[in-house]
């Protein structure tokens, strides 16, 4: 009987104690219930609000990180407003080609290559951190896709994309848009100039796709190859 009245104050407890002597015994049977009772109802409201708030605090549950405004002077984080210019991207067919670079599980495909061939990097040299997800010219690693980095002093292709809006293609996403070339206007560039993905083969190649046969190659970052911007959604 001591260990349920455990957490109650001294001058209560003995209180109880002798409510608790006058009671005959099915009321010392309800009372020991209740008590109980109480105590376990109000465990799970406490754990119930713990759950709630690790819930609230899981940053992971917004999908799309692109889609958050930061406001650092009042401290706040909110969801932006989501919107698609169908003039500029195909909207209407983010269900073709997966997003994998992280920014939505959907993929917006601008409906024409940037005005003209442009190259990946002034330098023949390794993309690093931040620009791209690890150090270092790796085999599959990829230009980022946070547009509040400047890529403007050495990534050509990754600042006219970032310029409207979007990013360049991971490899896997432009051979998606390969595949269905015929649903995003066929309007891609097949004369011989291949198209940039944000995807580094190594310290100074990255991989290409060549719309006029579909295939994967790699080029020198300096070079200059056609550009055709995405954007997660």
């Amino acid at each position: 009987m001591m260990k349920i009245f455990k957490s109650i104050p001294l001058k209560k407890s003995v209180g109880r104690i002798r409510d608790f002597l006058k009671f005959r015994g099915r009321e010392k049977i309800k009372f020991i219930i209740g008590i109980v009772l109480g105590l376990a109802a109000g465990g799970q409201f406490f754990a119930s609000a713990e759950n709630f708030i690790d819930s609230f605090l899981d940053t992971s549950r917004v999908a799309n990180t692109w889609n958050m405004e930061v406001d650092t002077a009042n401290g706040e984080v909110r969801l932006a407003q989501r919107s698609c210019d169908n003039t500029v991207w195909f909207c209407d067919l983010t269900w073709r080609c997966p997003g994998l670079a992280g920014d939505g599980n959907g993929l917006l495909v601008k409906r024409a290559n940037e005005a003209t061939a442009l190259q990946w990097k002034i330098w023949q040299n390794a993309c690093d951190t931040p620009e791209c997800g690890i150090d270092g010219g790796q085999d599959g690693d990829n230009l980022v896709a946070d547009n509040t980095l400047d890529f403007s002093a050495y990534y050509p292709a990754r600042q006219a994309c970032k310029a409207v809006g979007g990013r360049l293609p991971t490899i896997a996403e432009l051979q998606c848009i390969y595949a269905y070339r015929g649903s995003f206007g066929n309007n891609f560039n097949t004369g011989g100039t291949p198209h940039w993905s944000s995807t580094e083969y190594s310290v100074t190649d990255v991989r290409h796709v060549d719309f006029y046969n579909g295939g994967v190659g790699t080029y020198p970052k300096t070079s200059t190859r056609a550009v055709r911007c995405v954007r997660g959604w």
